[in-house]
Protein backbone atom coordinates (compact mmCIF):
# COMPACT_ATOMS: atom_id res chain seq x y z
CA UNK A 1 0.00 0.00 0.00
CA UNK A 2 2.67 2.32 0.76
CA UNK A 3 4.10 1.94 -2.62
CA UNK A 4 1.07 1.64 -4.75
CA UNK A 5 -0.44 4.63 -3.00
CA UNK A 6 1.60 7.60 -2.60
CA UNK A 7 -0.48 11.09 -2.53
CA UNK A 8 -0.20 10.27 1.25
CA UNK A 9 1.72 10.48 4.45
CA UNK A 10 1.65 7.55 6.31
CA UNK A 11 1.78 7.62 10.65
CA UNK A 12 2.64 5.62 13.01
CA UNK A 13 -0.16 6.44 15.29
CA UNK A 14 -3.99 7.05 14.66
CA UNK A 15 -3.70 9.90 16.70
CA UNK A 16 -1.06 11.51 14.57
CA UNK A 17 -2.86 10.98 11.56
CA UNK A 18 -5.65 13.40 9.42
CA UNK A 19 -7.33 10.36 8.24
CA UNK A 20 -8.13 7.22 10.14
CA UNK A 21 -8.92 4.26 7.86
CA UNK A 22 -11.04 1.89 10.25
CA UNK A 23 -10.99 -1.17 8.05
CA UNK A 24 -13.31 -4.51 8.34
CA UNK A 25 -13.97 -7.62 6.85
CA UNK A 26 -16.75 -10.46 7.47
CA UNK A 27 -17.16 -13.48 5.47
CA UNK A 28 -19.49 -13.46 2.21
CA UNK A 29 -21.12 -15.69 0.15
CA UNK A 30 -19.29 -17.81 -2.32
CA UNK A 31 -16.57 -18.03 -0.04
CA UNK A 32 -15.14 -14.68 -0.41
CA UNK A 33 -15.43 -11.39 1.96
CA UNK A 34 -16.95 -8.28 1.91
CA UNK A 35 -14.61 -5.49 3.63
CA UNK A 36 -15.67 -2.13 4.71
CA UNK A 37 -13.43 0.77 5.03
CA UNK A 38 -14.72 4.11 7.15
CA UNK A 39 -12.66 7.04 6.31
CA UNK A 40 -13.08 8.98 9.54
CA UNK A 41 -11.37 13.05 9.26
CA UNK A 42 -9.59 14.19 11.93
CA UNK A 43 -7.37 17.20 13.03
CA UNK A 44 -8.72 19.89 9.76
CA UNK A 45 -10.97 17.34 8.80
CA UNK A 46 -12.74 16.55 12.02
CA UNK A 47 -17.02 15.35 11.40
CA UNK A 48 -15.74 14.28 7.82
CA UNK A 49 -17.07 10.80 7.48
CA UNK A 50 -17.30 8.25 4.32
CA UNK A 51 -18.08 4.90 4.40
CA UNK A 52 -17.29 2.46 0.98
CA UNK A 53 -18.30 -1.19 1.19
CA UNK A 54 -16.02 -3.75 -1.45
CA UNK A 55 -17.14 -7.42 -1.95
CA UNK A 56 -14.23 -9.66 -2.56
CA UNK A 57 -14.70 -12.77 -4.93
CA UNK A 58 -13.32 -15.75 -2.81
CA UNK A 59 -11.21 -16.52 -6.54
CA UNK A 60 -8.64 -13.47 -6.21
CA UNK A 61 -4.99 -14.11 -5.54
CA UNK A 62 -3.72 -12.01 -2.72
CA UNK A 63 -1.88 -9.68 -5.75
CA UNK A 64 -5.01 -8.55 -6.64
CA UNK A 65 -6.84 -8.72 -3.64
CA UNK A 66 -4.75 -5.70 -2.63
CA UNK A 67 -4.77 -3.98 -5.92
CA UNK A 68 -8.71 -4.03 -5.61
CA UNK A 69 -8.44 -2.80 -2.10
CA UNK A 70 -5.88 0.44 -2.87
CA UNK A 71 -8.46 1.38 -5.82
CA UNK A 72 -10.91 1.19 -2.91
CA UNK A 73 -8.70 3.78 -0.49
CA UNK A 74 -7.70 5.88 -3.31
CA UNK A 75 -11.78 6.39 -3.81
CA UNK A 76 -12.32 6.72 -0.37
CA UNK A 77 -9.26 9.64 -0.04
CA UNK A 78 -10.11 11.64 -2.77
CA UNK A 79 -12.36 13.84 -0.88
CA UNK A 80 -9.88 14.47 1.91
CA UNK A 81 -7.48 15.31 -1.23
CA UNK A 82 -9.58 17.53 -2.73
CA UNK A 83 -9.66 19.79 0.16
CA UNK A 84 -5.61 19.99 -0.29
CA UNK A 85 -3.32 21.23 -2.67
CA UNK A 86 -2.36 18.42 -3.87
CA UNK A 87 -5.62 17.88 -5.59
CA UNK A 88 -4.02 19.76 -8.47
CA UNK A 89 -1.55 17.30 -8.91
CA UNK A 90 -5.15 14.17 -9.06
CA UNK A 91 -5.91 12.51 -12.31
CA UNK A 92 -9.24 10.97 -12.71
CA UNK A 93 -9.29 7.84 -15.37
CA UNK A 94 -12.27 5.69 -16.40
CA UNK A 95 -12.00 1.62 -17.14
CA UNK A 96 -15.63 1.09 -19.06
CA UNK A 97 -17.01 -2.28 -18.04
CA UNK A 98 -17.23 -5.34 -20.37
CA UNK A 99 -20.51 -6.15 -22.29
CA UNK A 100 -20.86 -9.01 -19.94
CA UNK A 101 -20.60 -7.44 -16.96
CA UNK A 102 -23.97 -5.97 -17.23
CA UNK A 103 -25.45 -9.30 -17.04
CA UNK A 104 -26.94 -10.29 -13.84
CA UNK A 105 -25.65 -12.16 -11.10
CA UNK A 106 -28.61 -14.82 -11.18
CA UNK A 107 -28.05 -15.47 -15.18
CA UNK A 108 -24.54 -15.73 -15.46
CA UNK A 109 -24.55 -18.14 -12.19
CA UNK A 110 -24.68 -21.72 -13.28
CA UNK A 111 -24.06 -22.95 -9.80
CA UNK A 112 -27.01 -21.14 -8.52
CA UNK A 113 -24.93 -19.65 -5.79
CA UNK A 114 -23.40 -23.13 -4.49
CA UNK A 115 -19.77 -22.63 -3.82
CA UNK A 116 -17.15 -25.90 -3.37
CA UNK A 117 -13.98 -26.30 -1.57
CA UNK A 118 -11.94 -29.40 -1.88
CA UNK A 119 -8.27 -29.59 0.09
CA UNK A 120 -5.81 -32.23 0.78
CA UNK A 121 -2.72 -31.59 2.77
CA UNK A 122 0.38 -33.70 4.32
CA UNK A 123 3.52 -33.06 6.37
CA UNK A 124 6.00 -34.90 7.97
CA UNK A 125 8.96 -34.63 10.14
CA UNK A 126 11.94 -37.40 10.46
CA UNK A 127 15.07 -37.82 13.23
CA UNK A 128 17.47 -39.93 13.70
CA UNK A 129 14.98 -42.36 16.09
CA UNK A 130 11.95 -40.61 15.47
CA UNK A 131 9.58 -39.51 12.70
CA UNK A 132 6.10 -38.03 12.61
CA UNK A 133 3.65 -37.72 9.91
CA UNK A 134 0.05 -35.99 9.52
CA UNK A 135 -2.19 -36.43 6.77
CA UNK A 136 -5.44 -33.67 6.03
CA UNK A 137 -8.60 -33.59 3.57
CA UNK A 138 -11.67 -31.53 3.83
CA UNK A 139 -14.49 -30.97 1.41
CA UNK A 140 -17.09 -28.49 1.72
CA UNK A 141 -19.95 -27.00 -0.11
CA UNK A 142 -22.34 -23.59 0.55
CA UNK A 143 -24.89 -21.89 -0.10
CA UNK A 144 -25.31 -18.41 0.83
CA UNK A 145 -28.57 -15.79 0.42
CA UNK A 146 -30.68 -13.40 2.13
CA UNK A 147 -32.68 -15.55 3.45
CA UNK A 148 -31.20 -18.94 3.98
CA UNK A 149 -27.72 -20.28 4.51
CA UNK A 150 -26.85 -24.37 4.03
CA UNK A 151 -23.18 -25.21 4.74
CA UNK A 152 -21.69 -28.59 4.12
CA UNK A 153 -18.09 -29.96 5.71
CA UNK A 154 -16.37 -32.83 5.74
CA UNK A 155 -12.90 -32.71 7.42
CA UNK A 156 -10.56 -35.31 8.52
CA UNK A 157 -7.12 -35.58 10.47
CA UNK A 158 -4.79 -38.39 11.24
CA UNK A 159 -1.48 -37.75 12.87
CA UNK A 160 1.16 -40.28 13.37
CA UNK A 161 4.50 -40.38 15.71
CA UNK A 162 6.37 -43.26 15.92
CA UNK A 163 9.95 -43.45 18.62
CA UNK A 164 12.32 -45.59 18.17
CA UNK A 165 13.92 -47.48 21.54
CA UNK A 166 16.65 -49.88 22.01
CA UNK A 167 16.23 -53.24 23.67
CA UNK A 168 12.45 -52.83 23.48
CA UNK A 169 9.39 -52.06 21.73
CA UNK A 170 8.75 -48.72 19.95
CA UNK A 171 6.18 -46.48 20.63
CA UNK A 172 3.98 -45.50 18.37
CA UNK A 173 1.29 -42.99 18.87
CA UNK A 174 -1.88 -42.32 16.26
CA UNK A 175 -4.34 -39.52 16.67
CA UNK A 176 -7.83 -39.62 14.33
CA UNK A 177 -10.05 -36.43 14.28
CA UNK A 178 -13.06 -36.98 11.82
CA UNK A 179 -16.76 -34.83 11.51
CA UNK A 180 -18.89 -34.23 8.91
CA UNK A 181 -21.52 -30.57 9.64
CA UNK A 182 -24.54 -29.83 7.80
CA UNK A 183 -26.37 -26.90 8.86
CA UNK A 184 -29.41 -24.81 7.42
CA UNK A 185 -30.38 -21.55 8.60
CA UNK A 186 -33.34 -19.15 8.15
CA UNK A 187 -33.22 -15.30 8.17
CA UNK A 188 -35.89 -14.29 10.59
CA UNK A 189 -35.11 -10.61 10.40
CA UNK A 190 -32.43 -8.08 10.64
CA UNK A 191 -31.36 -9.09 14.13
CA UNK A 192 -32.47 -12.77 14.55
CA UNK A 193 -32.15 -15.83 12.90
CA UNK A 194 -32.69 -19.91 13.20
CA UNK A 195 -31.86 -23.18 12.01
CA UNK A 196 -30.18 -26.85 12.58
CA UNK A 197 -27.70 -28.51 12.52
CA UNK A 198 -26.32 -32.28 12.34
CA UNK A 199 -22.89 -33.37 13.01
CA UNK A 200 -20.78 -37.09 12.74
CA UNK A 201 -17.45 -37.38 14.23
CA UNK A 202 -15.14 -39.94 15.97
CA UNK A 203 -12.37 -38.46 17.74
CA UNK A 204 -9.42 -39.94 19.96
CA UNK A 205 -8.56 -37.45 22.11
CA UNK A 206 -11.89 -37.54 23.85
CA UNK A 207 -12.29 -41.24 23.51
CA UNK A 208 -15.64 -41.03 20.93
CA UNK A 209 -15.42 -43.77 18.81
CA UNK A 210 -18.58 -42.83 16.60
CA UNK A 211 -20.74 -39.85 17.64
CA UNK A 212 -23.92 -38.11 15.88
CA UNK A 213 -25.36 -35.42 17.09
CA UNK A 214 -28.65 -32.99 16.59
CA UNK A 215 -28.99 -29.46 17.48
CA UNK A 216 -31.96 -26.92 17.01
CA UNK A 217 -30.36 -22.96 17.20
CA UNK A 218 -32.02 -19.88 17.54
CA UNK A 219 -30.00 -16.36 17.76
CA UNK A 220 -30.87 -13.18 18.50
CA UNK A 221 -28.07 -9.93 17.93
CA UNK A 222 -28.68 -6.58 19.33
CA UNK A 223 -27.86 -5.08 16.42
CA UNK A 224 -28.56 -5.75 13.03
CA UNK A 225 -26.26 -8.22 10.88
CA UNK A 226 -25.54 -5.89 8.11
CA UNK A 227 -23.10 -4.34 10.63
CA UNK A 228 -21.53 -7.64 12.22
CA UNK A 229 -17.51 -6.89 10.83
CA UNK A 230 -18.18 -3.49 13.57
CA UNK A 231 -20.03 -4.15 16.68
CA UNK A 232 -21.95 -7.93 17.60
CA UNK A 233 -23.64 -8.87 20.60
CA UNK A 234 -25.43 -12.21 20.42
CA UNK A 235 -27.73 -13.87 22.12
CA UNK A 236 -27.49 -18.41 21.41
CA UNK A 237 -29.38 -20.95 22.32
CA UNK A 238 -28.75 -24.40 21.05
CA UNK A 239 -30.48 -28.14 22.18
CA UNK A 240 -30.38 -31.21 20.86
CA UNK A 241 -30.00 -35.15 20.78
CA UNK A 242 -26.71 -36.95 20.59
CA UNK A 243 -25.78 -40.83 20.51
CA UNK A 244 -22.28 -41.87 21.14
CA UNK A 245 -20.27 -45.75 20.85
CA UNK A 246 -16.92 -45.10 22.87
CA UNK A 247 -13.42 -46.69 22.15
CA UNK A 248 -13.07 -47.58 25.38
CA UNK A 249 -15.54 -47.82 28.48
CA UNK A 250 -16.02 -44.64 29.93
CA UNK A 251 -15.52 -43.93 33.63
CA UNK A 252 -19.28 -44.21 34.84
CA UNK A 253 -18.95 -47.88 32.97
CA UNK A 254 -20.58 -47.10 29.16
CA UNK A 255 -19.68 -48.41 25.79
CA UNK A 256 -22.80 -46.28 24.57
CA UNK A 257 -25.10 -43.52 25.54
CA UNK A 258 -28.04 -41.20 24.48
CA UNK A 259 -27.88 -37.89 25.90
CA UNK A 260 -29.64 -34.50 25.42
CA UNK A 261 -27.71 -31.76 25.79
CA UNK A 262 -28.64 -28.04 25.82
CA UNK A 263 -26.44 -24.66 25.60
CA UNK A 264 -26.87 -20.95 25.89
CA UNK A 265 -24.14 -18.75 24.81
CA UNK A 266 -23.58 -14.64 24.95
CA UNK A 267 -20.81 -13.12 22.55
CA UNK A 268 -19.76 -9.31 22.01
CA UNK A 269 -17.51 -8.19 19.61
CA UNK A 270 -16.17 -4.73 18.71
CA UNK A 271 -14.07 -3.65 16.16
CA UNK A 272 -13.89 0.47 16.76
CA UNK A 273 -11.10 3.40 16.30
CA UNK A 274 -10.17 2.66 19.58
CA UNK A 275 -9.42 -1.35 19.04
CA UNK A 276 -10.90 -4.98 19.16
CA UNK A 277 -12.54 -6.35 22.35
CA UNK A 278 -14.37 -9.88 22.03
CA UNK A 279 -15.88 -11.21 25.29
CA UNK A 280 -18.20 -14.71 25.23
CA UNK A 281 -19.54 -16.96 28.13
CA UNK A 282 -21.08 -20.40 27.09
CA UNK A 283 -23.19 -22.42 29.36
CA UNK A 284 -24.35 -26.18 28.65
CA UNK A 285 -25.49 -28.77 30.49
CA UNK A 286 -26.90 -32.60 30.07
CA UNK A 287 -30.50 -33.17 31.19
CA UNK A 288 -30.53 -36.45 32.48
CA UNK A 289 -27.32 -35.21 35.20
CA UNK A 290 -27.87 -31.50 35.91
CA UNK A 291 -24.67 -31.51 37.56
CA UNK A 292 -22.75 -33.20 34.52
CA UNK A 293 -22.64 -28.82 33.26
CA UNK A 294 -19.85 -26.55 32.18
CA UNK A 295 -19.57 -23.14 31.84
CA UNK A 296 -16.81 -21.52 29.35
CA UNK A 297 -15.53 -17.95 29.60
CA UNK A 298 -13.13 -15.91 26.68
CA UNK A 299 -12.13 -12.82 26.14
CA UNK A 300 -9.54 -10.92 24.09
CA UNK A 301 -8.55 -7.09 24.36
CA UNK A 302 -7.11 -5.15 22.13
CA UNK A 303 -6.98 -1.56 22.63
CA UNK A 304 -4.95 1.39 22.65
CA UNK A 305 -5.13 3.54 26.05
CA UNK A 306 -3.03 6.80 25.02
CA UNK A 307 -1.27 7.86 21.84
CA UNK A 308 1.72 5.20 21.13
CA UNK A 309 0.48 3.09 24.12
CA UNK A 310 -1.21 -0.14 23.55
CA UNK A 311 -2.54 -2.92 25.68
CA UNK A 312 -3.07 -6.36 24.52
CA UNK A 313 -4.79 -9.19 26.92
CA UNK A 314 -6.38 -12.48 26.71
CA UNK A 315 -8.19 -14.27 29.61
CA UNK A 316 -9.77 -17.77 29.01
CA UNK A 317 -11.46 -19.87 31.68
CA UNK A 318 -13.43 -22.51 31.95
CA UNK A 319 -15.12 -24.79 34.86
CA UNK A 320 -15.72 -28.48 33.46
CA UNK A 321 -17.89 -30.98 34.95
CA UNK A 322 -18.91 -32.63 31.67
CA UNK A 323 -16.29 -35.22 30.89
CA UNK A 324 -18.69 -38.73 30.19
CA UNK A 325 -16.72 -39.61 27.77
CA UNK A 326 -13.42 -40.50 30.40
CA UNK A 327 -11.88 -43.74 29.84
CA UNK A 328 -11.78 -45.79 32.65
CA UNK A 329 -8.08 -46.66 33.67
CA UNK A 330 -5.11 -45.03 34.14
CA UNK A 331 -3.63 -43.03 30.99
CA UNK A 332 0.29 -44.71 29.14
CA UNK A 333 3.01 -42.50 29.81
CA UNK A 334 2.51 -41.85 25.65
CA UNK A 335 -1.09 -40.83 25.69
CA UNK A 336 -0.31 -38.26 28.85
CA UNK A 337 2.89 -36.86 27.14
CA UNK A 338 1.88 -36.41 23.85
CA UNK A 339 -1.79 -35.22 24.80
CA UNK A 340 -3.53 -38.22 22.93
CA UNK A 341 -5.89 -38.89 25.37
CA UNK A 342 -8.01 -36.25 27.45
CA UNK A 343 -7.57 -35.85 30.99
CA UNK A 344 -10.01 -35.90 34.17
CA UNK A 345 -9.99 -31.91 35.35
CA UNK A 346 -12.26 -29.74 36.84
CA UNK A 347 -11.02 -26.27 35.46
CA UNK A 348 -9.03 -24.92 32.72
CA UNK A 349 -7.54 -21.39 33.13
CA UNK A 350 -5.21 -19.73 30.19
CA UNK A 351 -4.38 -16.14 29.79
CA UNK A 352 -1.37 -13.17 28.02
CA UNK A 353 -1.08 -9.92 29.11
CA UNK A 354 1.70 -7.14 26.66
CA UNK A 355 2.16 -3.57 26.52
CA UNK A 356 3.67 -1.76 23.72
CA UNK A 357 4.89 1.75 23.62
CA UNK A 358 6.12 3.57 20.37
CA UNK A 359 7.44 6.90 19.99
CA UNK A 360 9.65 8.78 17.72
CA UNK A 361 9.45 10.38 14.15
CA UNK A 362 5.95 10.55 13.22
CA UNK A 363 6.01 9.26 9.55
CA UNK A 364 5.96 5.53 8.29
CA UNK A 365 6.39 5.80 4.29
CA UNK A 366 9.43 4.50 3.63
CA UNK A 367 9.37 0.39 2.82
CA UNK A 368 13.15 -1.56 2.83
CA UNK A 369 12.83 -5.29 2.62
CA UNK A 370 16.51 -5.92 2.55
CA UNK A 371 17.67 -8.97 4.22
Amino acid sequence: MRRNLTFVDYVRDRKQADVHVLGTRRPSGGGGASYRLEFIGRQTFEGQRYELTYDARSTLTRDELRQELADQLRLGLVPFVNRTPEADHLQVTYDPPDENEGTSASEADPWNQWVFDVGISGSADLQEREYNYQAEGNLSAERVTEAWKVDIQLDGEQEVDVFERKDTTDIRSVSQDYDFDAGLIKTLGSNSGAGVSGTVFSRTFTNIQVGTRLRAAAEYNLFPYAISDQKQVTFTYRIGPEYRTYREVTVFGKRRETLLQQSAEVNLRFNQTWGFVFAGVEWSNYFHDLSKNSVQFRSFLDVQLVEGLSLRLSFDAERIQDQLSLPAGDLSDEEVLLRRQERATSYEFGGSIGLSYTFGSIYNNVVNTRL
